[in-house]
């Protein structure tokens, strides 16, 4: 049904209105769309009330921002926690080995500083009888640490790319996970065979290579009139200030160049490389070039804590002891027929190509086999002891496992160490004269230089051309080994010298040279950076 609104006048409509506000009772509540001074109290109170409760429950203990915050902390740890207790665990080594062994906290007791340029004067002597002192640089600094920096590991790699530290267990002799090393100072004149430098594993695709770590240091080398005044010096015989004085020691090469005992600078033997470095130590120590920006001279674009050598001389993935395999991806391992036969600048290519981008991965320089040769000669190392002759072209000198028998071809004098150092495959490095006539066979590094990875000669006078720390000029004739340095028609460096050369003039010091060529007892070494 349908209700007609009736229109009402307005007067009569407002006169009801006064007579109803006038009967209303003054006890009750006045009824408007406003609100009362009590009811403005209690709206507040209640706001307070519910205000409070909500910034406790949000903010307060163990409240939601807490909780959401703790969430994103756990799974930050999470993510950086696989990162971290590598480091964790190479620390408790590091502290563990320190306190068995009593050695304090590295302390820095000098400041690097400029080394004074040394008075010109001194005669030449000979430099075949020298023994090579290292000193740990502590991190990426100058500075003179008692213990050597611990090896660095890659985490967080890409899918089907792992990178860890090994130990050799000797039950099962195989390499398994874990922390296992030392660099152990040998005494007299014995050979040491007690360093067990660290090692780590990587694997790429499945394809699993072994590297050694070499850690920052700095060395000096003294030369002394003979074997036996050398020997005397090394057993403690006689003092460095007492060899001086008797006239058997003649001299040193170290921060200040070459120079004759009494300090004085051998002109005759003062090159581009021969000239004053930064003193790390009051006994003139410097810093291996290898670690360090000096580009020139061997270095990188940037200071190094150490460097990953390869163990073995590079193989073909697929290679056996009876089969030097095909194709062009790398692996380190024994019991491999070495990785011969391509032109030096397609070694250097392929040698990138292992891990370039995840590991700087490259093809050893002759700074860094010096950087080697030096850490083994050193009390760290064999204490000079000649390591053992490999006497084929497999790598470790036999089958998977002869690397065991043949521990004294190693860095080390055990299975610890670097081998292929002597014998083996003759090794390329990168190490050139830039007026080579046969340059084209390294285009790949010669035409398209990349700061670091390769190191320019600009002469072929060994005494004035060699690089400081490069195993060439600086210990020439060691051990009896070969010292051949580059020339025009061969511009590139070879190093360790081959099997096929008999046992002889060949060794961790021996340097020859080549046309760069492809040739099927010439191979190569890689290293990583991290």
């Amino acid at each position: 049904m349908h209700i007609k609104k009736r229109n009402v006048p307005k007067e009569i409509v407002n006169a009801k209105k006064i007579k109803y506000k006038q009967k209303i009772d003054l006890s009750m509540p006045e009824k408007n769309n406003g609100i009362t001074l009590i009811a403005l109290v209690l709206t507040i109170a209640i706001i307070i009330i519910l205000s409070t409760i909500t910034i406790n429950v949000v903010l307060g203990d163990d409240g939601l921002l807490e909780q959401v915050l703790k969430t994103r902390n756990r799974t930050s740890n999470t993510i950086s926690n696989e990162e971290a207790s590598m480091n964790i665990e190479l620390q408790k080594y590091a502290n563990t080995m320190a306190e068995e062994s009593e050695i304090p906290d590295p302390v820095i007791t000098f400041k690097p500083q400029e080394t004074p340029e040394p008075e010109s004067g001194g005669s030449e002597f000979t430099m075949t009888y020298g023994v090579i002192e290292i000193k740990w640089l502590d991190e990426t600094s100058y500075n003179v640490s008692n213990t050597p920096n611990p090896p660095k590991i890659k985490q967080n790699l890409p899918e089907g790319t792992k990178m860890e530290l090994v130990k050799y267990d000797e039950a099962s002799q195989e390499w398994v996970s874990g922390i296992e090393y030392s660099y152990e100072e040998g005494t007299g004149i014995e050979d040491n065979n007690q360093s067990k430098w660290a090692n780590a594993k990587v694997t790429i695709d499945e394809v699993e290579s072994y590297f050694v770590w070499i850690p920052r240091y700095a060395y000096r080398i003294v030369y002394f009139r003979d074997e036996p005044s050398k020997n005397e010096y090394k057993t403690g015989a006689i003092t460095e200030e007492e060899a001086i004085e008797q006239g058997k020691l003649v001299g040193y090469s170290d921060s200040r160049g070459i120079v004759t005992a009494d300090g004085k600078r051998v002109d005759s033997v003062t090159s581009e490389s021969n000239t004053t470095h930064t003193m790390v130590s009051e006994d003139y120590f410097m810093a291996h070039p290898a670690f360090t920006k000096d580009i020139d001279n061997g270095g990188w674009s940037e200071e190094l804590e150490g460097i990953w050598i390869g163990k073995y001389e590079a193989a073909r993935s697929n290679a056996t002891e009876t089969s030097g395999g095909s194709g062009t991806i790398i692996k380190v391992q024994p019991g491999a027929q070495s990785f011969t036969g391509g032109k030096i600048g397609d070694m250097y290519t392929y040698a990138r190509e292992y891990s370039q981008e995840n590991l700087k991965s490259h093809m050893l320089k002759n700074s860094e086999w010096g950087a080697v040769a030096y850490l083994t000669e050193s009390t760290y190392g064999r204490n000079g002891t000649e390591i053992e002759y490999n006497g084929t072209m497999i790598t470790g000198g036999g089958t998977e496992k002869t690397y065991i028998e043949n521990a004294g071809q190693s860095s080390t004098g055990n299975v610890y160490g670097i081998y292929d150092l002597r014998g083996g495959a003759t090794e390329y490095v990168v190490g050139y004269y830039d007026g080579g006539s046969t340059l084209a066979n390294g285009s790949s590094f010669v035409d398209n230089l990349v700061a670091g990875y390769s190191t320019a000669y600009s002469g072929t006078d060994s005494i004035m051309s060699y690089r400081y720390g490069d195993a060439t000029f600086e210990t020439s004739g060691w051990h009896s080994d070969a010292s051949l340095f580059v020339n025009s028609s061969y511009p590139f460096f070879l190093r360790g010298g081959g099997y096929f050369s008999d046992n002889l003039l060949i060794g961790v010091f021996c340097y020859s040279i080549d046309d760069g060529n492809g040739r099927n007892n010439r191979s190569f070494r890689i290293a990583i950076i991290v």
